[in-house]
């Protein structure tokens, strides 16, 4: 066999093999009741898209550009197409940010991830719009200050002795290796700041529960059935969102709540523990109301 005259059948039978064939195994091993056409349309597309950048042979005028242009008008016209969720204008801003951009991808959790990192990032040029309604402070007797700093004198030591190891292999692998160290601490950086600037809110309606951005959540006053001093024999299993600092307010819902954490995940819970500054007062707030 001649390799340079059968290249473009074996490229055009990898392309073969990478979607039609895939497909139809996962519909085969499949149980009957799971089986929906656009998960083995989502094969199909993925195929042809690897097979493209795969084989050079197999693109001609474009064609897989155009491709994938083409799927991205359609994610688009189907994300504006779906409705915003209803109260939308009164979510927290993490919140309004994933159910707007979400609607434009099939892997939500993946838009997610990078929407929050930009949004965490921003905490070092400019402070967050606050929703409206009541403050409450949640770092008082914090030491994630005096944590930042020896991670990132860490982060330094630890950077420069990587640096001079590799270079002496590499030195591309050792300036990579920097740049994703200085990342790593910007990234840090915000998360630090995002936590001293994201305070919990009573608004007039909702309330907004916020750890920085480790967890991001909101739900209506009307859902709260109960804010108690927290109590570790019977809260213990209540989801925690004080973050470096012992929680001393338990709240019950009537309701779960939804709640987004780091990279893209995400928890319901009926009962939340939490630290506040101002214990009292905001439970008071949350009673009043």
């Amino acid at each position: 066999m001649r390799f340079p005259q059968d290249t473009p059948r074996l490229a055009h039978a990898a392309l073969f093999d990478a979607t039609l064939t895939t497909a139809a195994l996962v519909f085969l091993v499949t149980p009957r009741q799971e089986r929906h056409w656009r998960p083995l349309l989502g094969i199909v597309l993925r195929g042809v898209a690897l097979a493209g950048l795969v084989f050079p042979l197999l693109r001609h005028s474009l064609w897989l550009e155009a491709f994938g242009l083409l799927v991205g008008a359609a994610f688009a016209w189907r994300g504006l197409r779906t409705p915003l969720p209803e109260g939308y204008a009164e979510l927290d801003d993490l919140e309004r940010v994933y159910a707007y951009w979400s609607r434009f991808s099939a892997q939500p959790r993946g838009v997610r991830l990078v929407l929050q990192d930009m949004l965490m990032l921003s905490h070092l040029v400019r402070r967050p719009r606050l929703p409206t309604g009541q403050p409450f402070g949640t770092r008082r007797g914090t030491a994630t200050s005096a944590t930042v700093t020896l991670l990132l004198f860490a982060t330094l030591v630890e950077g420069l002795l990587a640096h001079v190891l590799l270079a002496r292999w590499n030195e591309s692998a050792a300036w990579g290796w920097t740049v994703l160290e200085v990342l790593g601490a910007i990234w840090l950086l915000a998360y630090a700041r995002a936590l001293s600037l994201r305070p919990v809110t009573v608004g007039g309606q909702r309330l907004y529960l916020r750890s920085g951005l480790h967890w991001t959540g909101s739900t209506p006053l009307a859902n709260v059935a109960g804010a108690a001093p927290y109590c570790l024999e019977t809260d213990g299993d209540a989801l925690r969102i004080a973050i470096d600092v012992k929680p001393n307010v338990t709240l019950t819902f009537a309701e779960p709540v939804r709640l987004w954490g780091l990279f893209g995940s995400e928890r319901e819970a009926r009962r939340v523990s939490l630290h506040l500054d101002e214990p009292d007062d905001f439970m008071a707030a949350c009673q009043a109301k």
